[in-house]
């Protein structure tokens, strides 16, 4: 039995009625209301799904964590789509899992239930959506596809990003003709913006579903990467919920702040038209109401809307919400959301005779995670001392060996020099101690005013810093790959850059001393003269 007090979410202020015959027009007006509340109680709807819309800075996102909350203490879960850290400090008064979609990521080519073709089919055409390709260049891209699912399917491996970038240049290494090879870089340099760990691996879709959890998205820097992560993340419900049993109780709602990146999409009218057989429903919410998609629009059980001041899209949301029968209830609405104060909304559900204009209190949810500030502050590495400086109680510490244990935190133990001590790193990309090291190196050059950049990835070197006589590679090697291949990579810097530094933790030195010239203990970092490395 569902808590009518759980459901309560603001005050209903007036309700339109049909009034008196004036000068013979029949009149719609805002009545006002008394003592009545705003329920939100999707159990009782035919579809689950919302739409939430309004200018900047009129309430939605306000109303949207106090719907979350009722909505969690009714008994469903939410996931939420977060491109601004909006809903940050929401996750401690709904006990929500915190998640940097920059490193937990959806890895859009491993879809359940389908051929190899069938796959590279649904990935052509979603990045052809996003980038807006064209014909030739969404069939070089299949291609390219195809090929990284060939090579890694033999290995018993789903391919990712990388592997699709890897591709390309394979393609681009053999292409015979100028076009072939145009079209190629062109990919090459589109891929390039959505080319981050968050397209590597795969949230739990079972832990996700079962729990609350909110996505951090504004680390994927670019429009391109956040549409693609939103749509991977649907398809990945998708396929999960298809294997659910069928219930008529909420039992996932996913809430997409800005879902106009999405536009119309095949994933989301999969979902909105059978999401309820499984309890999953979506809230979308967005500045341009027009911008959803239609089959989501078509199918919200309830449209709410904060003040709207451009006028197409004041019609439009208008219209929708009078339902476009009567030119005086058309006008009267679309006074109020013109003119309607802040935190205030227009809504209309399919349970409603007739539009209600509704006050939204304050949803005080401003508690901080201790897990994802412990995982912000351990980011590029830091220091156990200065990391629990940062606290003031026990729990962090219990925090950071529970975050450990999940694999969400990485130690690594420092035994001697200047930087000797505890470290923790929670965005690795390597083993913790090569991506500390890295990131302690970075920082003692600028500490020494040396300007660096850490790239850390299989396209450039651990660190580049610069001179004004040229560029400096700098790697860390942590011994754990051969001698022959650290030479060979030196070899290949050696095009690129006027000298390559090696610099090794100590058990390594020996071995990397008698067949290489610039290696540096990492022990010794504080005592190297780099300056003068570079002016010379």
């Amino acid at each position: 039995m569902i808590n009518k007090n759980n459901a309560v979410i603001g005050n209903v202020e007036r309700e339109m009625k049909f009034g008196a015959i004036s000068l013979g027009e029949n009149k719609w007006r805002w009545r006002r209301r008394y003592f009545s509340q705003f329920r939100i109680e999707p159990h009782l709807w035919i579809n689950p799904h919302m739409v939430i819309v309004g200018g900047s800075g009129g309430g939605k996102s306000n109303a949207c964590k106090a719907i979350a909350r009722a909505l969690c203490m009714q008994g469903a879960n939410v996931a939420i789509l977060d491109p601004h850290n909006e809903y940050l400090g929401l996750s401690g008064v709904i006990g929500a899992k915190v998640y940097d979609a920059s490193r937990n990521g959806i890895n859009m080519f491993d879809l359940d239930g389908m051929t190899e073709r069938e796959k590279a089919s649904e990935i052509t055409g979603m990045l052809k959506r996003t980038f807006r390709l064209g014909e030739v260049q969404g069939y070089m891209l299949y291609r390219c596809i195809m090929y990284a699912y060939g090579v890694l399917s033999n290995e018993g491996k789903t391919p990712n990003i990388h592997n699709l970038m890897f591709a390309i240049k394979a393609f681009k290494r053999n292409a015979n003709a100028t076009s072939e090879k145009t079209v190629l870089e062109s990919l090459e340099r589109r891929m390039s913006l959505i080319d981050t760990g968050a397209f590597e691996k795969n949230a739990e879709m079972s832990k996700v579903i079962a729990g609350n959890s909110i996505f951090l998205l504004s680390r994927l820097h670019t429009p391109e990467a956040q549409s693609i992560y939103i749509e991977g993340f649907l398809r990945k419900v998708y396929s999960k919920m298809l294997s659910l049993e069928k219930t008529n109780r909420p039992r996932l709602y996913i809430i997409i702040d800005e879902a106009e990146k999405l536009g119309d999409n095949p994933i989301i009218g999969k979902i909105a038209a059978e999401g309820r057989k499984y309890g999953i429903g979506i809230i979308a919410v967005s500045q341009r109401a027009k911008l959803i998609d239609k089959d989501l629009r078509g199918n919200a059980a309830m449209l709410i809307s904060f003040g709207i001041k451009e006028p197409e899209e004041l019609n439009y949301v208008a219209n929708f919400i009078s339902g476009g029968n009567e030119s005086g209830r058309f006008i009267e609405v679309k006074k109020a959301l013109r003119n309607i104060a802040r935190g205030n909304a227009v809504a209309i559900g399919a349970n409603m005779r007739n539009p209600i204009i509704v006050r939204f209190g304050r949803c005080d949810a401003d508690s901080e995670s201790i897990e994802f500030k412990i995982s912000e502050l351990s980011r590029n590495g830091i220091r156990k001392d200065d990391l629990l400086r940062y606290f003031h109680s026990d729990v962090a510490a219990g925090e950071l060996e529970n975050m450990i244990s999940k694999g969400e935190l990485k130690h690594h133990e420092i035994m001697c020099g200047k930087y000797s001590g505890d470290w923790y790193i929670s965005s690795s990309h390597n083993s913790a101690e090569h991506d500390i090291a890295v990131n302690i190196i970075s920082r003692h050059l600028l500490s020494m005013g040396i300007r660096n950049r850490i790239y850390n990835s299989a396209y450039g070197p651990d660190i580049v810093a610069f001179s004004d006589v040229g560029r400096m590679a700098i790697e860390y090697e942590t011994g754990s790959k051969s001698i022959e291949s650290s030479i060979k990579m030196i070899e290949g810097r050696s095009a690129r850059y006027a000298k390559t530094i090696v610099i090794v933790n100590d058990q390594s030195l020996k071995n990397y001393q008698e067949r290489l010239a610039n290696v540096i203990p990492f022990s010794r970092l504080e005592e190297q003269d780099f300056g003068s490395m570079m002016a010379g």
